[in-house]
This record gives structure tokens, sequence and C-alpha cells, in this order.
């Protein structure tokens, strides 16, 4: 006898066929949950959807949001705007301006998730995901509050980090990352006990999550350089141990070269719109002022010479006056005096009790020659005193000390120093700021945090700008 098989696919057909109605169902795969759009749709539409092609995912989806065990809010709808403005301004507009719009089209997130709420794994508190080089979900968008410089500030660098993380989702992070610091990651990163500051700083981590793999350490180096700034970066930096030092300017290059390389972008270029967009977007304008970095954070040496800065005509007519003043005052008909330069010698401040002003000392260094001599130092002393409030810096002269620099050697040119000098700097208040010679110059120009001085406070064409050197440990 013969048997005959029939396939298990095509009896199913058979059995399909010999029963079919006719009903039309009424579905579309593409259709969205029943909802009308609101005036947020629409801007989100206008802002993100078409021009960038970004879906912006802020009704509550729990298949989107993370984990189902996760206990999450959803995202309220004036949160979702000023989240998404935040991240317009500090994210997509200095990338786009840097890197163009080829970049920014084909490279930028295709979705964004938001959650009102914060999520919890076993590894912590989770601030955004970065998932398939596409992906970022954004949790804790009902704190977002961009009047807030530092709540800013902090989500923004999240927001870079889970983007470096998107970016190497796509080209692998080079081998020259890698390799610098690939025998200290620890999954054990968490523990102060283990791994206390001293070590981490040692060994070059630019925070104590960076410790915890290459892929983090990345993607925390971008983000802190991103939006803490170089100034950040460098001071921190300049502020741990030499091996640490070098590692981290290690990573800085090496990723600053993997955005060049891998995907054409300015990394530098970057950097600036985000300052400029920190500045002028969210008010960071207290910790983006010369006087922040110079007095409360010695970013820069204290020491500042004369000659190498460039002066308004009245200060420079006071100190060639002096210049002229200070051989006659000081001058025998056996001796000549010739003065070298000034140099301003300040010392880090001290926080006044109940306030965030802080005192220091400034001293005034006259370097001079008499003949053929070694060159001489007659130094004058000032206290200072910053006034956060109004941004201002106030100069007093104090009394000299009893060293040779600031006595026997002061007093040959007091009389002429005290008339030229000294009545210039104690004749009111000053004002800290970058490129003062340059007004033109803004945060987007290279050079721009290079220069810093101060001028008067109620004539801002009466100025000195110094350049400015980084200070190391």
């Amino acid at each position: 006898m013969k048997k005959y098989y029939i396939p298990l696919f095509l009896s199913l057909i058979i059995s399909a066929a010999g029963c079919r109605k006719a009903e039309k169902i009424d579905f579309q795969f593409n259709k969205d949950l029943d909802y009308v759009p609101i005036e947020l749709d629409n801007w989100l539409s206008g802002n993100f959807t078409n021009p960038y092609n970004m879906e912006i995912v802020y009704r509550f989806d729990r298949y989107k949001m993370g984990e189902l065990k996760q206990n999450l809010s959803p995202a309220k709808e004036e949160k979702v705007k000023e989240q998404m403005e935040m991240i317009r301004n500090g994210f997509i507009v200095p990338f786009e301006k840097a890197a163009g719009s080829v970049f920014a089209k084909t490279y930028f997130p295709k979705e964004w998730v938001l959650s009102g709420s914060y999520a919890v794994t076993s590894d912590g508190r989770i601030l955004a995901l970065s998932s398939g080089g596409r992906s970022i979900t954004i949790y804790e968008v009902n704190t977002a509050d961009t009047t807030n410089a530092e709540v800013t500030r902090a989500k923004l660098k999240t927001v870079h980090h889970e983007y470096a993380h998107t970016l190497t989702q796509i080209i692998r992070i080079p081998r020259e990352f890698e390799s610098i610091s690939e025998a200290n990651y620890s999954a054990d990163w968490r523990s102060s006990f283990t791994y206390p500051d001293a070590i981490n700083d040692a060994q070059g981590f630019v925070s104590r999550y960076s410790r915890a793999n290459v892929m983090e350490d990345f993607a925390e180096t971008a983000g802190f350089l991103l939006v803490y700034g170089q100034l950040w970066y460098d001071t921190r930096a300049g502020k741990i141990p030499a091996s640490g030092y070098d590692i981290l300017k290690k990573k800085e290059a090496a990723l600053v070269k993997f955005y060049r390389d891998s995907y054409g972008v300015d990394f530098r270029r970057v950097q600036r719109e985000m300052a400029q967009a920190m500045y002028t977007r969210f008010n960071d304008k207290q910790k983006q002022s010369f006087a922040y970095w110079f007095f409360d954070q010695a970013t820069f040496t204290y020491t500042l010479p004369y000659n190498t800065a460039v002066s308004s005509a009245d200060l420079k007519t006071k100190v060639n006056n002096f210049i002229t003043k200070a051989p006659l005052a000081a001058n025998t008909q056996f001796d000549k005096y010739v003065v070298k330069d000034l140099t301003f010698l300040f010392t880090p401040g001290a926080l006044i009790p109940n306030s965030n002003a802080k005192q220091g000392d400034l001293i005034i260094r006259v370097g001079y020659q008499r003949n053929t001599a070694p060159v001489a130092y007659a130094d004058y002393t000032f206290k200072y005193l910053t006034n956060p409030a109004n941004n201002t810096v106030k100069f007093d002269k104090s009394t000299q000390g009893t060293d040779v620099n600031q006595n026997a050697n002061a007093k040959l040119f007091m009389t002429p120093f005290m008339d030229e000098i000294a009545s210039y700097f104690t004749s009111g208040n000053f004002v800290p700021e970058w490129s003062i010679d340059a007004p033109s110059r803004t945060r987007l120009d290279e050079f721009f945090f290079d220069f810093g001085g101060f001028y008067k406070e109620a004539d801002k064409g009466s100025y000195i700008n110094f350049p400015l050197q980084r200070a190391r440990k």
C-alpha cells in the first residue's frame, strides 16, 4: 500500500482555504495608539522628527523604558519639552555646528526614550542608556531644570556620555585608547577602600566610574571634556600626581584623534560650541568666569609678567612714567638703575568666613639692574579681595615686609611706585575677565580662555590682559 504525506504547511493552507470567510480587518501595524496630537507633539516633530528623523518616545511605553521589573514614572509633558530643549541646545546644535548636517543626520540617535523617574539595577542608579548605536534612554526627565546651570551640566554630561557610547557602538574604540589603562579596570570600581581617590588620581581616571571598563572610561572622558570643559579637565589633571596627569592627557589626545579620524569631527570645535551654549543658553556665568578659574580653582600660574601682557594706554603711561622716574629716585652720581620688568605675583586667597569672597596677597615685583650687577628685585605688597556678587576684585596697598626685597630695595623706588603704579591699581574696583584686549573674541574662538586680566569697573578701556599658562601640581 502506498502512503501519501501532505506537508504540514500545505495541509494548513488547504484547511484555511476550505473555511475562508470574507472579513475586513481594520488594523494598521504602523498606526499609533489612539491619541490626538497635542502642541508638544507638533513641537517635537518640527524640531526633531522632521529635520533629524528622530522619534521622541515620552508617552509611557513599558517595553521601551527599561526592564519590566523596574518601577518607573512617566515624564511630565512640560518637562519633556524642557528636557528636549536642553538636548537640542546642549547637544544637537553644538555637534551639528561643529560637524555639519550630514554627520548630524547620519549619526545622531534616531530614538530618544524619556522616563520621568530614574531606574535602579544591580549596577546602581541608572541615569541613561545607549543601545545599538541608534537609541538613547534618558531617565529623571522630571528633574530637568534649564534655569539651573549645575543641574543642566550634570544632565548634559550624561547625554554626551551616552552619545560617546553610541559612536563607539558603530566604530570600535581605538586600541590606542584601550591600551592606556587596560591593566587597571576593575568590576570593584565602587570600593573606595580598594581604590581610594589617591589611587584613582595617580592612575589617571577622570572619575570613579571610568575605572569600570574601557567603554565607560572613554564615555566619561568625552562627557567631562565636552560639558565640564577643557578648563575643568586641565585643572583636575594639574592637581593630581604627574603619573595621573600624563595618563589623562594621553586619553584626551587619543579621544580627540578618534573623533577626527573615525567621524571627521573636530572635537575642539564641539568643546567651544558647548562652552558657548552653556554660557548663553544655560546661564553658566559663574563657572565660566575668569575669577572662578584664576582665584578659586588655581587653574593658571600666579606669576604674570607685565612685559608679555597687553595694557591700555593709560596704564602704559603710568608704567613708562615709573620706569623714567625710578632711576632718578635711586640714582647717585656713581650708579645707574634700569627697570627691567614688573611681575604680578598672586598667592591663593583664603575664604572669608560666612562669605564666598576670598582675600589674598599680591606682590608687584620690580626687576631692576644697577650698572652691570645681577638683576635685583623690589617687592611691593598688596591685599586683594574678591567679590563674587558683582564679579569684582579690589586691590589695597598693605604694609611692607622686612626682607631685603620689601624693605631696602623697595625703598629705592617707593615714591614713583606709589605715585604711578600703586595709584592705578588702588583707584577703584577691577573686573576679572577673559581676553579683555580682544572684545570681539568669544568662547567660540580657539584662544579665548588663554588670556585674562583686569579692567576698571567703570572703564573697560582701562585694563591689563595677560597670556595665561595652565598650572601643574
